[in-house]
């Protein structure tokens, strides 16, 4: 059997099309960045409810990008503990909420404290302890 050039064209055509698309030659990989694993572990107030959530709203999407509904901490006893993904190099600022009432984090004092940050270096641990907690507000937006 013997095709014509023009039919050998068009099965050569669409072999080449699936050969250069699986090199990524027609559209670049996504560009891939590091990143480390970050645990939060928070030291919470002795007279904290066994069943609020704590709540970290930071920076990052992953932690709410700024606003609710952030990220959930789990109990174990008296603190709270998550871990994320988080990009190396970056710049992280974050609060702690405590329940939907949105209750925020106060100094011994009963002032507002401000924002926590740190930079990603890697897989770490970022500890904090709340010295009290506020009353229910309208909570980070």
């Amino acid at each position: 059997m013997n095709l014509s050039h023009t039919v050998k064209w068009f099965l050569l055509v669409p072999l080449i099309s699936v050969v250069l698309a699986g090199c990524g030659a027609f559209e670049p990989p996504p560009p891939s960045y590091p990143h480390a694993t970050v645990t939060f572990d928070v030291t919470v107030p002795a007279d904290t409810p066994s069943n609020v959530v704590v709540t970290v709203v930071g920076s990052n999407p992953s932690l709410g990008g700024g606003a609710a509904p952030g990220f959930h901490l789990r109990r174990q006893e008296s603190h709270y503990t998550g871990s994320v993904r988080l990009p190396v190099g970056e710049e992280i600022s974050f609060e702690l909420w405590v329940d939907e009432a949105w209750r925020p984090e106060l100094s011994a004092e009963g002032a507002p404290v401000p924002r926590h940050s740190f930079q990603v270096e890697g897989d770490m641990t970022v500890t904090a302890t709340v010295e009290r907690w506020g009353e229910p507000g309208l909570g980070p937006r």
